[in-house]
């Protein structure tokens, strides 16, 4: 017996169908609008902020709060300069039409910001090649870190002269303030001059000022080495009530040499290790921060 076959009616999905099908028959398609709610644009203020008082952009960031994000006048902002307040402001003239092109803002209200951990972090980084130092930095900066210490080691990036120092010290102060601006810290981490390995601990200088730890016991220093027999959470468990401030010392690509390592053990650092895996040196700086915040601080 011969089946007969149907033909299948061909369905049109055109872009020209489809709107029209939209428009016939809007009560079968509901349309929905996505609604998106923005954040509030935050920018750095290099200097004092005042309550119920104006002030002017500088010319560079008024060229990105109207040109780039493009706020309008009337529109609210908000500042930061680093003293651990956060400042609505609403922009009373984009500067567009004077010969300055600055922002002016007036500044309507002043808060804590309250985003800074209970536990101080410093980070001791040995400089890398090429942008990997700036990834650590900015990573770094986002998790919480309050002072960074680069440094030279064995292996690592030669010494810059004095001039290309200078220029490579505003690039990362750069980028500690943009990694401010994101997320949502108003106090700016403190950036060291870097100095080699030795120097630093000939100095002491990988321990914090003096205010910022109570007691010896409220600090501890840490450098990260693939042999050694504690994790983290082992050299915390018996000082975690007590550990006010602690830093951790990140060798560069290769790693510290052991000998190196040796002699920060012989001045008090302890060696701790992150796991079976090996960090690339930029993964292993903010890694090492987010597991202190993690275990101390109030990350999680």
């Amino acid at each position: 017996m011969p089946i007969e076959l149907t033909r299948l009616p061909v369905l049109d999905y055109s872009a020209s169908n489809v709107v029209k099908y939209l428009r016939d028959d809007t009560d079968k398609v509901p349309l929905v609008k996505a609604t998106r709610t923005a954040r509030t644009p935050r920018f750095y203020h290099d200097g004092a902020i005042e309550a119920a008082t104006e002030l002017e952009l500088s010319k560079k960031a008024s060229h990105h709060l109207i040109t780039v994000v493009r706020t309008k006048k009337d529109e609210r902002i908000e500042l930061f300069n680093g003293d651990g307040n956060n400042y609505t402001a609403i922009v009373t003239d984009t500067g567009q039409r004077s010969p300055g092109k600055r922002a002016r803002l007036q500044i309507i209200d002043c808060k804590d910001a309250s985003t800074e951990s209970p536990i101080a972090t410093t980070l001791v980084q040995a400089v890398s090649r090429g942008d990997r130092m700036d990834i650590t930095i900015r990573q770094a900066v986002e998790l919480g870190v309050n002072r960074i210490q680069p440094i030279y080691s064995r292996q690592s990036v030669k010494a810059l002269d004095e001039k290309r120092t200078t220029k490579k010290m505003e690039h990362w102060q750069n980028i500690i303030i943009s990694a401010c601006e994101q997320s949502g810290r108003a106090r700016i981490p403190i950036l060291e001059q870097p100095q080699s390995l030795a120097t630093l601990l000939e100095q002491k200088n990988h321990s914090p000022a003096a205010e910022t730890v109570t007691s010896p016991e409220g600090f501890i220093s840490l450098i990260l080495a693939p042999n050694a027999q504690s994790s983290f959470s082992e050299l915390f468990s018996n000082r975690s009530a007590t550990i006010q401030h602690c830093a951790v010392i990140i060798g560069p690509e290769s790693g510290f040499d052991e000998d190196e390592i040796q002699m920060a053990v012989r001045t008090g650092v302890l060696a701790v290790n992150f796991g079976r895996r090996i960090l690339r040196t930029e993964t292993a700086g903010p890694a090492t921060i987010a597991v202190v915040q993690s275990l101390l601080g109030d990350l999680g």
